[in-house]
Formats: structure tokens, C-alpha cells, sequence
């Protein structure tokens, strides 16, 4: 994204005098908004587990999240329902957690299906990650009718080969629902009906990144798909996160949508929205609690 200078700074170039760099584009393009929910590490919802991983927004507004313990595994699955009151951080409460489920595996992405393959709710976790935890199986968990969790899981191998994000919409595919998936720069959709062991298309190899950044979580709706990267190892301090909005063929709608890293401390991790309600998930370094924020889309 490329910004004209001002009169002013054409002048001062005219004639000589020194100007400080423009802020970089993505400073005006800062999307993270207020506090919907606080998770510290001591929290009874992540039995001990420190790193907050995929998230999604399932049935009756509930928000199921996946805490890990990094490399060392143990995902949990936990629920979090909100009381209706208002989108602010005393109005969410622990409704179940943490659930063991070994089939989430890294549990790097979360998506929900209201009726998977005919059968009822389920959420679907992608096993792998970027680069670190390789794998091209996604972790099927099935939910009760109440929407509680049921610890008993399936998992699917994609004929994709790894992936490291994955999101449904129902409403994609003038209501038939699709599915989307993604590893680096790579991006293949699914119709919305028939098994995740086949029937996949790859319908972009160079999608629109940058800077270096780690494959997150993604989300998807009726017409666009989000993609997080994180801050990571090689991030300058002062680096962000960022978001990408694509078409369902890949093709940018907006990019350098920017998440503030603050001095390394806040990676993104997952991306997910209840009707036009958008919000992310923050993995806070520094034994900080976690958070789920705002996202202005």
C-alpha cells in the first residue's frame, strides 16, 4: 500500500531539508479493538496449559478455544458462552474445560460445521501447524446437542498434503456451505457436502503474505476468507501481526490489515466471527494473560 507525500514534504525536499520517514502504511491500518475476554494462565478453563491456539465461534454464541502446551502438547478443548448481556469481559464464563483430546494434535486452527456429513455439530481441528507439527490430518470433535463438548474424536487425512488452516461457512456457495484450507501461500476449498478425505481443489498458489510471518488460523464467510500470520523468532520488535482478506479463489480484497505485536508480546493466533462480530485470538507472551479481541473487519 503505497501513500502520496504531502505538499508539505515535497517541499521540504525541494529545497533540501531533512524529513523523517513517513509512518509505515500499516500504521493507519490497525484493526484491534477492546477486550471481549481475559484468560490467565491460572485459569480452571486451561488445566495448566500456557499457549491459547485455535478458536471458533459455534452454536448459540459459544466460543470454543484450544489451550496447549506447546511443544509438549496435551490440547485441551474448553467452552466459553456468554451471558447475552454485552460484548465486554465479565459478560463470558468457563462453561466446560478442559477436555482432553489428543486428536486436536496442535490444534493450530478450529472450525465448526452445525451438521457435519449429516451427523449433528462438530468441531474440526487442523492437527498441524506451518512448519513445526507437519500434518495434513484434521481432528473431527463431535458436540452434544446442547453444544457441550464430546471428548470422543475422529480425525480425516486430507489429500492436500499439510495444512495449517481451516474454516467452514455455511452460508458460502449460496448456502450449500464450503470449505477452505490453507498452508503458506497455498489455498484449497471443499463444497460443503461429502467426506474431507477427498474432493479438494487447489485454487491458489501464491497468495498475498509477507514479512515473513507464521500460518495461524483462518476464517471464512459467505463471500471472503481471513488469514492471520503471526509474529514469530525472526520478527523485529517492532513488528505486527497481520490479517488478509481474500475471495474465495484467493484473490486480495485487503491486505497489511495490521495487529500490533507490542514489542513482541501479542501473537495472533486464530480469527473467527458470530454474525458481523469479528475477533481474534491473542497469545500473550511473558506468562501474560491471553485475551480475545475486536476485530473491526
Amino acid at each position: 500500500m503505497k501513500k502520496l507525500l504531502s505538499a508539505a514534504s515535497v517541499l521540504a525536499l525541494m529545497v533540501g531539508i531533512t524529513i523523517a520517514a513517513p509512518a509505515p502504511a500499516y500504521a493507519d491500518t490497525d484493526r484491534s479493538g477492546a477486550v471481549l475476554l481475559t484468560i490467565p494462565n491460572s485459569s480452571p478453563c486451561r488445566g495448566g496449559r500456557t499457549v491459547l491456539q485455535g478458536m471458533v465461534a459455534g452454536p448459540s454464541g459459544a466460543l470454543y478455544i484450544i489451550f496447549s502446551k506447546g511443544s509438549a502438547g496435551d490440547p485441551a478443548l474448553s467452552r466459553w458462552m456468554r451471558d447475552g448481556s454485552t460484548w465486554d469481559n465479565t459478560s463470558w464464563t468457563c462453561a466446560q474445560g478442559p477436555v482432553p483430546i489428543a486428536e486436536l494434535g496442535h490444534g493450530n486452527d478450529l472450525a465448526y460445521n452445525a451438521n457435519y456429513l449429516g451427523h449433528g455439530p462438530a468441531l474440526i481441528a487442523t492437527q498441524g501447524s506451518q512448519s513445526a507439527f507437519p500434518s495434513a490430518k484434521v481432528g473431527i470433535v463431535h458436540l452434544n446437542s446442547d453444544s457441550s463438548i464430546n471428548p470422543n474424536a475422529d480425525e480425516v487425512a486430507l489429500p492436500t498434503g499439510n495444512i495449517s488452516g481451516f474454516c467452514y461457512s455455511a452460508t458460502a456457495a449460496d448456502g450449500a456451505g464450503k470449505y477452505a484450507a490453507r498452508r503458506l501461500n497455498k489455498l484449497w476449498t471443499h463444497a460443503g457436502s461429502g467426506a474431507l478425505a477427498s474432493g479438494w481443489t487447489l485454487v491458489n498458489s501464491n497468495l498475498t503474505t509477507h514479512d515473513n510471518r507464521s500460518d495461524q488460523g483462518i476464517d471464512c464467510s459467505a463471500n471472503y476468507i481471513w488469514n492471520t500470520k503471526s509474529i514469530n523468532d525472526s520478527t523485529p520488535e517492532t513488528g505486527w501481526n497481520w490479517v488478509y482478506q481474500y475471495n474465495w479463489s484467493g484473490s486480495d480484497v485487503e491486505s497489511d490489515i495490521g495487529i500490533p505485536g507490542n514489542t513482541l508480546i501479542d501473537e495472533i493466533e486464530d480469527i473467527s466471527h458470530i454474525g458481523s462480530d469479528f475477533f481474534i485470538g491473542i497469545n500473550r507472551n511473558d506468562g501474560l494473560a491471553d485475551t480475545v479481541n475486536v476485530f473491526t473487519e
